[in-house]
């Protein structure tokens, strides 16, 4: 049935559908003005609550403990003045703190104008700076920074330098405290003494003596400019670093040049005249170089071991060392070396130290050319035959038991001794057969001649040389040390320290002192305070020092050390050289400092012959020229001493019989040459040192993290095993018994 329009009738369920359909269509939508405040609620909700928990963090955002990095800061040693750097143990990060004083205005102004225009006003963060650096961490594979100042103080100094959302979030947080809590002034100092500025320096303080070799307050504007702008990338900015740094420098420096003018802190005028500044090429910093070195590894070993200082201190606590090294005497010291010493053969090793008598301080200490490179110290850990150097402790011990320095003795050559128990006799030579009729033992001294000083210490008994070398500090196990006859000729091997600390008693007038290198140290925390207090001993009555004295100046004025030369004040001293040359030695003093200078070639099992202008290195060569040289430069400006007068102590002894000698020419005058002393058949009862071939000793062990460290243990015990390899190797410690024993070379 069709409807009146002519469209098919509906069903009932269409009808019921059409009338739902369009009652729908009749509805009234909502308002977009209640749409847009419901999303401003919801917004304003989102923000409130948000704030609220921001806030919650933030109130439960502690400050953490500073990092290990930013709290580490260099100990620094000085010379004897106190004031003048000798080195440093940097522990990893070389660093010096100073207050924000002694920085200059314009270097203060330099760091804000390439890092933080704004630092004065702003709350700690940048939002802008921020926002484009968390915008740039979302959108790509790359980090980006955008700190402020306080920012990057905080990372450098309570964060790691992780490039993360959550370390950046903390950053941010934290730095809005900092900010609120501490001044601005104490923001930038912290700043200025914890950004890394490139070779190994950390803070403005260490960074203005890497790049220009003087203190903070010293910097020009444009140096300053120069270091604030190079804290951006060391790597780019240092000119030393690469090819193209320079000129990536000169524009940084005129970045923030420009940008001091901008801002009013510096004038136009004064721009103008900032040229780019000279720049240092880098050097070494820490404790681990030069002849320094082993200065430096022989305090840490009397920090530690004597003072009781903790390693962890000493690295990283800002200790201030005041050593007793003076500068001018180190100073002369390895200028006398370098002046003296060949250069060929390359392998020629000296140790030379300088003691003040009746203190003990030690002035000067020659270890070696290079730390670095070597880290046996050969004036505490060789041990070398001392050679004639022993005749002194016999000459003490006689003139202690009544015989007179003016006794009179026969030196023939060769002698023959008979030792109790032994079917063959001991021979004993002097230097090339030189004969010598009745000379005093002043005259012997001063020739060293060996068939007198073995019967005079035949005559003390030469269990009193031991006594007397051990009396005057020498410890009891240095190894060769005995009872023996022979023991006058001197195959015991001392440290050259150990040989300067019992002479400085005869030039102390019998005092034994203890040698030390550190005169004080100080921390800014005040948990160290230490000074050093002298702590003597008269060991040796000073009659018979005064005697001994007397008799030890004819050795440079006309024996085997006149190429000491002269010193213009009274000097005394003695030379001694092992058997084949293997060590040669010069040992003497003025009543103010005693010098010391050891000898050797290689490991210390080479002969040391034909060397330079000499067939034959002994003690009066090239050891009594650097002693010379050391000891006038080193004494150049302080007052000429005198020597106590002779006593006169002891009876005169003459000796009458003479020994069974070949027969031989006599001389009463030193021979032309070295007068080297040899003796042969040593006795078979004679107690021999352990091994045929020198041992070596190892250094203190150094605990340092700083590049090239020494070996890790102390130094043996004498032991008979080979020698390593000679950059780790030391001279003998136990040479053997002489073959030609005596003082193959003191010459003149």
């Amino acid at each position: 049935m069709a409807t009146a329009d002519g469209s098919a009738p509906q069903t009932r369920a269409e009808h019921r559908s059409r009338q739902r359909t369009g009652g729908r269509r009749g509805r009234r939508r909502p308002r977009l003005k209640t749409v847009l405040l419901t999303l401003l609620g919801l917004g304003v909700a989102g923000v409130v609550l948000g704030g609220v928990a921001l806030a919650i963090i933030y109130s439960r955002t502690e400050i953490p403990q500073p990092n290990e990095f930013a709290t580490s800061e260099s100990s620094i040693l000085y010379y004897s003045d106190g004031e003048t750097e000798l080195a440093r143990f940097t522990g990893g990060y070389n660093r010096e703190s100073v207050p924000l004083s002694q920085v200059p205005d314009h270097v203060q102004k330099a760091m804000l104008a390439a890092e933080d225009r704004t630092f004065f006003e702003n709350r700690g963060v940048s939002l802008t700076g921020t926002a484009r650096a968390l915008w740039r961490n979302l959108t790509s594979d790359s980090t980006e920074g955008g700190s402020t100042i306080t920012q990057q103080y905080v990372k450098n100094y309570f964060l790691s330098h992780e490039q993360t959302l959550t370390r950046k979030f903390n950053e941010v947080l934290i730095a809005v405290k900092i900010d609120r809590e501490l001044s601005k002034e104490q923001i930038l100092e912290n700043y200025l003494n914890t950004i890394y500025f490139g070779r190994g320096a950390y803070g403005i303080q260490t960074a203005s003596q890497a790049y220009f070799a003087k203190d903070v307050a010293d910097l020009t504007i444009a140096e300053g400019a120069f270091l604030t702008g190079v804290t951006n990338a060391p790597s780019l900015f240092d000119p030393a670093y690469q090819e193209g740094n320079q000129e990536r420098a000169e524009a940084r420096v005129d970045y923030i040049i420009n940008g001091m003018v901008e801002e009013g802190w510096l004038s136009a005028e004064e721009a103008a005249t900032v040229e780019f500044p000279e720049i240092n090429d880098p050097q070494p910093t820490t404790a681990t170089t030069g002849t320094e070195g082993y200065i430096a590894t022989q305090v840490r070993h009397e920090l530690v071991n004597e003072i009781g200082i903790a390693e962890e201190d000493i690295d990283r606590g800002g200790l201030r060392i005041v050593t007793t090294i003076d500068q001018q005497h180190q100073e002369a010291a390895e200028a006398a070396v370098a002046d003296n010493l060949p250069e060929e053969p390359d392998d020629l090793k000296v140790g030379l130290v300088a003691t003040r008598p009746g203190d003990g301080a030690i002035t000067a200490m020659y270890g070696g050319a290079d730390y670095s490179t070597e880290q046996l110290n050969t004036t505490t850990d060789a041990h070398l035959q001392a050679g004639s150097l022993f005749k002194i402790f016999t000459l003490i011990g006689a003139v202690e038991d009544g015989i007179s320095t003016e006794s009179v003795f026969a030196g023939p050559s060769p002698m023959e001794f008979q030792i109790e128990g032994q079917d063959e006799p001991y021979e004993v030579r002097n230097f090339r057969d030189a004969q010598y009729g009745q000379v005093d033992l002043r005259e012997a001294t001063a020739h060293s001649v060996n068939t007198i000083y073995v019967q005079l210490n035949e005559e003390i008994g030469p269990e009193r040389t031991r006594e007397v070398a051990e009396q005057l500090g020498l410890p009891e196990d240095t190894p060769g040390l005995d009872n023996e006859l022979s023991n006058v000729l001197g195959p015991a091997a001392p440290t050259v320290l150990e040989m300067s600390t019992a002479y400085s008693v005869i030039a102390a007038q019998g005092e034994l002192a203890e040698p030390y290198l550190v005169s004080a140290v100080t921390s800014e925390n005040g948990v160290y305070d230490y000074e050093h207090t002298v702590d003597t001993d008269e060991v040796v009555d000073p009659d018979v020092t005064a005697d001994v004295t007397e008799a030890m100046t004819h050795v440079i004025t006309d024996g085997s050390g006149v190429s000491a030369g002269d010193l213009g004040r009274p000097a005394a001293g003695k030379s001694g050289t092992s058997e084949n040359n293997k060590s040669a030695w010069f040992n003497g003093f003025v009543p103010q400092l005693t010098g010391t200078v050891g000898m050797y070639q290689g490991d210390g099992t080479v002969a040391m012959q034909d060397i330079g202008e000499f067939d034959q290195i002994t003690g009066g060569t090239y050891p009594a020229r650097i002693w010379g040289d050391f000891m006038r430069n080193a004494l150049e400006g302080e007052p000429i001493e005198e020597f106590p007068e002779r006593v006169g102590l002891g009876d005169e002894v003459e000796q009458t019989v003479e020994p069974t000698t070949d027969d031989q020419q006599e001389t009463t005058a030193e021979p032309t040459t070295d007068d080297q002393q040899e003796t042969t058949a040593e006795p078979t009862t004679t107690e021999e040192p352990t091994t045929d071939e020198p041992t070596t000793t190892e250094p203190p062990e150094p605990t340092t993290t700083e590049p090239a460290p020494p070996p890790t243990t102390e130094p043996p015990e004498p032991t008979t095993t080979a020698p390593p390899e000679p950059t780790e190797t030391g001279p003998p410690t136990d040479p053997g018994p002489p073959e030609e024993t005596g003082d193959p070379g003191e010459t003149g």
